[in-house]
């Protein structure tokens, strides 16, 4: 048992009111105040669902570009756009996110950076690169006349890095595939176009070596989850732009995603081009 203290007899002690108020006032100490949950910390974007890692849909140059742009965008329409739910929170959110995911971009970058190649997986890089920028500046000069391939020649050039090189690489393929009539006037061959799938394969292995890197591997995993979870309030924001101004159509298209646009774009006629042709009667 703890020791107990006696007290002694001196005059006016023997009142209990008297003895309690004799001892020293006990203090209640304070509750440390709770941090207001912030949606775009580290410990949040690893709260998300694990499908919010997966790889983003487009280069991230040009989500930070189209998020600061519908940003500006709601932040001038907000007194419409509150009224239909879109707050000033939601818009400054999204700011914010963009702001982050800039910010774990740079971060992966330098983590991958540090991921060590060897000497032969230099040597392809430095080609590859050179190759993918052939094969851009060819498509530029040959389909100088058509909007939709220099689109899309801009979206396939936007972008750094090995995996991204790779990516151009396949992507480049394609493109040369669908604008083989404008070869002709390139000095791109088909030899140019073989040796791009070539390189692709080979560099796969070093891309895996990002991929398994822990540190690069963390930035990555940060950086995928605030693209998407910058791109899902997107998605909301643009959706609400377009319902309060379906009555002003050129107000209502400037909330669409050009880069979504012309991928769809692509799509659709790529899937009409492998359509059958019919038979005859």
């Amino acid at each position: 048992m703890p020791p107990t203290s006696t007290v002694k007899n001196m005059p006016g002690s023997t009142s209990p009111k008297a003895r309690s108020s004799s001892r020293a006032p006990t203090t209640k100490s304070k509750r440390p105040a709770v941090k207001p949950h912030d949606p775009t910390s580290e410990e949040a974007l690893l709260a998300l669902d694990s499908a919010y890692a997966s790889a983003p849909d487009m280069p991230l140059s040009v989500a930070n570009r189209e998020l600061t742009s519908l940003t500006r965008l709601a932040q001038a329409q907000q007194s419409r756009m509150s009224r239909i739910g879109v707050t000033s929170d939601k818009v400054d959110l999204l700011a914010r996110l963009a702001r982050r995911l800039g910010a774990l971009e740079k971060a992966w970058q330098r983590a991958r950076g540090a991921v060590t190649l060897t000497s032969a997986q230099r040597k392809l890089r430095d080609e590859a690169e050179a190759l993918d920028a052939k094969l851009v500046a060819g498509g530029r000069w040959g389909c100088r006349d058509d909007d939709a391939a220099q689109e899309e020649l801009s979206r396939i050039a936007d972008g750094s890095g090995l995996s991204d090189t790779i990516q151009d690489l396949r992507d480049l393929i394609d493109f040369w595939s669908d604008h083989e009539g404008a070869l002709g006037v390139t000095d791109i061959t088909t030899k140019d176009l073989a040796r791009a799938k070539a390189l692709a394969d080979a560099l796969e292995d070093a891309a895996a070596n990002e991929a398994s890197d822990a540190s690069a591997a963390h930035a990555l995993d940060l950086r995928n989850r605030c693209f998407w979870a910058a791109d899902e309030l997107a998605k909301e924001i643009r959706e609400g732009g377009r319902y309060a101004f379906r009555d002003q159509p050129k107000i209502a298209a400037r909330f669409v995603s050009r880069y979504r646009t012309t991928v769809r774009r692509r799509s659709r006629r790529k899937a009409q081009a492998n359509e059958p042709s019919p038979l005859p009667s």
